[in-house]
């Protein structure tokens, strides 16, 4: 007897074994597709960075033969793409982070499906890539969100449709590897998909955003090294002045972010007098007309306000800027026109071109500090005011730069920023525009 209940025991112990055996090649086979999702991301993000550059290059090889051929390219390329985008691609329009965070919303199936597929995802890299070759004042940082989150959720459909937290989970992680492998920050990653997107953030996709972030980060880092995005800032605050630029820098950025936020809001919602008609009856012609007012302020500035805004921030940083005083004000104007125009392009790395603008002038108001060290405060009080995202603003600074010895200088700055915009504006940049764009889903499509 007692050997009977020996085997019995033993073959019960083997079975446990087995089927635990069994289940864990069951979860990793699971596991599959999320891991080839983030590889693919991070390819995605290098190439859509490289084809960012080489765009932009082109672009300035070409004006740099005559300063007036842009009024030719600008327009053209704006009414082209808004042309490829009615007639190919009509769910890859809008700047990606919008629509990304209006999927995480409940009942939005139906978003999902249709902009958030391989070939939405294609057509927003095409678009924006042919506005940044026009000159126009994009990003490719925004429209990787969306990229990403569409990758992530399209090779991941099947277990996507069967629960709806699952399909959340892997558009915030796809956004989140997006924003990691396009910065090369994956702390920056991780705080904007729980910041920026974070307002139904499920603690149980942490895991699926951790793993995407790092295999994304990873795939990048494989194939471009380790670099920094805007290059290594040698800068610390050593002294009680130097103090005396957070406040000012925050304050400053606060009132400036919040009011371009709530101008571009407006910008989103109505044009101002017969604009509005115009862009709706002839959308191609609006395009073209926002590429000509372009072209006319790149040649006023001697060609400093064309493209995404990287490489003149990165010589604002390391102090070679000397004739781009007016490159805050003139960029924003640029980012409000090349927004309007409907081309899909995101402003995040734009706004940090417009902060490092007005992070030049404020450094000329306080001649006593180190010009490097204002620029920084300026970016991330400009794009914390505009966003109203602290932590995202300083992560992906410090990030960018590797400046983690202004960690608490950012940080701060970044707060009061962010509490400043809100006397100017009431809603976030993001805020306001996905509540504009679920009204005008809604009203297209109705509900799910």
């Amino acid at each position: 007897m007692q050997d009977f209940l020996t085997v019995r025991y033993r073959r019960q112990r083997l079975n446990r074994q087995l089927r635990y055996l069994y289940l864990a090649a069951v979860q990793w086979r699971r596991q599959v597709p999320v891991w080839i999702a983030a590889i693919l991301i991070g390819v995605v993000a290098y190439v859509f960075a490289q084809g960012s550059h080489l765009s932009h290059d082109l672009f300035n090889r070409v004006y740099a033969v005559s300063p007036y051929w842009s009024l030719l390219i600008t327009p053209a390329g704006l009414a082209l793409a808004i042309w490829i985008m009615h007639r190919y691609f009509p769910h890859s329009a809008g700047g990606g982070i919008p629509q990304s965070i209006a999927a995480l919303e409940p009942g939005m199936e139906k978003l999902r499906e249709t902009c958030f597929t391989l070939r939405a995802a294609f057509g927003k890299v095409l678009l924006t890539l042919i506005g940044i070759s026009s000159g126009a004042t994009f990003g490719y940082e925004g429209p990787i969100v969306q990229v990403g989150a569409a990758i992530k959720y399209s090779l991941n459909r099947r277990a996507a449709q069967r629960h709806e937290g699952t399909a959340r989970s892997f558009i915030l992680a796809g956004a989140a590897a997006s924003v990691a492998a396009a910065f090369n920050a994956p702390l920056a990653g991780i705080v904007f998909a729980i910041e920026e997107m974070g307002r139904i953030f499920d603690m149980r996709a942490s895991s699926t955003i951790l793993l995407s972030v790092i295999v994304a980060g990873l795939t990048t880092f494989a194939i471009s090294g380790n670099y920094s995005y805007f290059g290594i800032v040698q800068v610390t605050m050593d002294n009680s002045q130097a103090w005396l630029a957070i406040p000012a820098c925050g304050v400053l950025g606060g009132l400036l972010g919040g009011l371009a936020c709530r101008i571009l809001l407006r910008l989103s919602d109505r044009l101002p007098g017969p604009l509005q008609g115009w862009r709706a009856r002839r959308p191609i012609l609006f395009a073209a007309g926002c590429g000509l007012v372009l072209a006319v302020i790149g040649i006023l500035s001697d060609g400093s306000t064309f493209g995404t805004g990287y490489f003149r921030a990165r010589d604002i940083i390391e102090g070679h800027g000397a004739s781009l005083h007016d490159y805050g004000v003139l960029k924003l104007i640029t980012m409000f026109v090349s927004h309007i125009s409907a081309v899909p392009g995101g402003m995040f790395a734009p706004s940090l071109a417009v902060g490092a603008g007005f992070g030049l002038n404020m450094s000329q108001l306080l001649p006593f500090l180190p010009q490097a060290m204002i620029v920084l405060l300026g970016m991330v009080g400009f794009f914390a005011g505009m966003t109203r995202a602290p932590m995202t603003g300083f992560v992906i600074v410090m990030e960018m730069t590797d400046s983690s010895a202004m960690i608490i200088p950012l940080m701060a700055t970044a707060l009061i920023a962010s509490n400043i915009s809100k006397l100017v504006t009431r809603r976030s940049l993001y805020e306001g525009q996905v509540r504009l764009f679920m009204r005008n889903w809604q009203a297209r499509h109705g509900a799910n």
